[in-house]
């Protein structure tokens, strides 16, 4: 059973999932050869017999919690599994705890520790064997976030869970791995410290002004234009003013909204295509270099819809956190945002808009 452990100095609770270094690994394996996958055509149907996440192999995989195609698709385009080597213990197996530290009666104030219950998901994003989202119709990538909203209006309708967050590790410098285009979702218990803070600042901040932080934020940004990536009808991309890493961006939905789960159909396409020319200006402007993103929603649990507004944050792993980082939690980024935005934008079609964007070839 996994186990959480708290950091009182650092006011923050530590994961321990030692069954995790039990999953496979493309990368840590040497003598498997890893090819350019980025340059393979949406068309091609290649598998790797390997490959847990290609089909004809989904007997290697939980059976699924959610399962979607697209209209051409032969049996399935997205599917949606539990994590064989999960964070958490499922919240399904065993009685939730509801307490702040659920503490046993044996730990000391300095050494506290509980049992967590959760859920840890793998979203599959494709059955053919390809490594970015970019390689895929905007069609079929519109469905990955349509898998995003459903799994996280389910894990909202389970008892006792707080806070839930979708990501990707896209190649080893980012955590993956398992090469095939996948992303997670992995929800708990309590409120993680930095999110507990994020949710504090967004009610401080609407307390004092009666308006959203991040409305006011976008309204400036626009305005400006200096830090603009990419703008729709519906979302912005945009290198954040303190960025932490270098070429890092943020989407955000333009009206307010706080949880993604309100996002409508059409919307979902529209930030389909715009994730996907995101993601094609960074492998463009630093081709192999790997990433994250992270899909910030509104936390489980109580919140203020007015305060909080949701946004995914790509994040290039273009440097190695090191020594003042660790040391201080401040970082040192050594690009710009303005000069990264401008770099980002040069490879966006001229006048995007969600009209151009469903004009325009991706992949």
């Amino acid at each position: 059973m996994n186990e959480t452990r708290y950091d009182w100095l650092g006011d923050r609770w530590v994961i321990f999932a030692p069954n995790r270094i039990l999953r496979p690994d493309n990368y840590r394996d040497p003598s498997r050869p890893k090819p350019n996958l980025t340059s393979l055509a949406p068309t091609d149907r290649i598998t790797d017999e390997q490959c847990p996440f290609c089909s004809g192999h989904e007997q290697q995989t939980p059976p699924p919690t959610l399962v979607l195609k697209t209209p051409s698709a032969h049996d399935w385009s997205v599917r949606v599994v539990p994590n064989k080597f999960p964070a958490f213990d499922s919240a399904n197996e065993s009685p939730l705890c509801t307490a702040p530290h659920c503490t046993s009666t044996n730990n000391s104030e300095l050494f506290l520790r509980k049992q967590t219950r959760g859920g840890h998901e793998v979203i599959i994003e494709a059955p053919n064997h390809i490594q970015s989202i970019t390689q895929l119709p905007t069609e079929h990538a519109a469905l990955i976030f349509e898998a995003y909203q459903e799994r996280l209006r389910y894990w909202r309708s389970v008892h006792a869970m707080r806070y839930a967050v979708v990501f990707k590790n896209n190649g080893a410098d980012a955590g993956a791995s398992l090469v095939h285009a996948h992303s997670q979702l992995i929800c708990t218990d309590f409120l993680p410290t930095d999110v507990l803070k994020t949710q504090l600042r967004s009610n401080e901040y609407f307390q004092s002004h009666r308006r959203c932080y991040a409305c006011d934020v976008l309204e400036k940004e626009i305005q400006a234009s200096q830090r603009i990536v990419a703008q729709t009808d519906s979302f912005v991309a945009l290198c954040p003013f303190a960025s932490r890493l270098p070429y890092s961006v943020s989407i955000l939905p333009i009206e307010h909204q706080s949880a993604f789960e309100e996002c409508s159909p059409c919307q979902l396409v529209e930030l389909a295509r715009l994730v996907q020319w995101t993601l094609r200006s960074i492998e463009c402007e630093h081709p192999q270099t790997a990433y994250n993103y992270v899909l910030q929603t509104a936390p489980l649990d109580a919140h203020n819809p007015a305060a909080f507004h949701w946004r995914l944050k790509v994040l290039p792993r273009l440097i190695k956190v090191a020594g003042f980082e660790w040391s201080s939690d401040c970082y040192i980024n050594t690009v710009l945002p303005e000069e990264a935005a401008k770099a980002l934008g040069r490879h966006i079609p001229t006048g995007l808009s969600e009209k151009s964007l469903s004009q325009s070839a991706i992949a």
